[in-house]
Formats: structure tokens, sequence, C-alpha cells
């Protein structure tokens, strides 16, 4: 028996199986009291409000009951981070002078187990890809002048 994708009850979208200890350390004191459902999701949709939901899409949870800002929901916006364990923001990865540095450190210091991505990132899950993503798109912003090979 496969396990039907449960959807975000706001946007539809097919949220991800997050664990419940990401709530309990990213939800306002607010949030906590409202109760950590048994089998949370992450919706990431950008446009979506939501955060959080229950896999019976009773309980949700925006921004508001976080303490942190979500990436996911605003990638455009260069003072959030995208990489919550060590601070990297999607600002200082769109500098093509430093991005690769920054993706190099980050990758080392998860390799060492120096990370704690299921308890500071709102996805639950390791920042890498983004970071990679952040960093293909800063070397293609670089003039042609300035690329190095």
């Amino acid at each position: 028996m496969t396990e039907t994708p449960t959807r975000c009850p706001m946007c539809g979208g097919i949220g991800s199986v997050v664990a419940r200890v990401t709530l309990k350390a990213l939800l306002t004191p607010d949030g906590l009291r409202r109760g950590v459902p048994e089998e949370p999701r992450y919706c990431g949709a950008a446009e979506c409000p939501v955060v959080y939901f229950d896999a019976d899409a009773r309980v949700t949870f925006t921004e508001a009951d976080l303490i942190v800002p979500v990436y996911a929901k605003h990638s455009g916006e260069a003072s959030v981070p995208v990489c919550y364990c060590f601070g990297v923001t999607a600002g200082e990865m769109r500098d093509a002078e430093r991005a690769s540095g920054l993706r190099e450190m980050v990758a080392v210091q998860v390799k060492a187990a120096h990370c704690a991505c299921e308890v500071k990132n709102p996805s639950g899950r390791c920042c890498l890809g983004d970071l990679v993503r952040l960093e293909r798109g800063a070397a293609q912003a670089m003039p042609s002048c300035c690329a190095t090979t």
C-alpha cells in the first residue's frame, strides 16, 4: 500500500514530511501552545502563507508562528538565511566572488556533522541544494569579463 501524498490545505501543493522536532524548535510559544501535529508536512510554495500543516489538514502554521523567516517563501530577499546553521544569506550567495567559498564552507561543516538542519532549517532538510542553485545563478549573472574558468 502506498501513501497518498498529503496536499497543503491552502495551495494544494504536495507537502513534504518534516520531523516534529523541527516544529518544536522553530514554532513561537503561541504556535507551540496550539500543539505539534503527529505527522507534520512542510509547504515550501512561495505564494502560499502556510509553512506547516498536519496530515489531516486540520492545523496550519504560517510564518507568523515561526521564530525565523522561511527562505522558500522569500528567496528574492537578500537578508533571508539560506543556511540557517551557519548564517549564510541569499544576498551573500548572490555575490559571485563569495558564493563558492560560502558553499564550500557549509559543505565542509555538513560533512563534519556540525550542522543542525533538522532543527534550524524550516524545511527540516540540508540547504546545500539551495546554495548550489544560488551559486550557479551568481556565476551566470557575472559579466563575461569577470568570469573565471
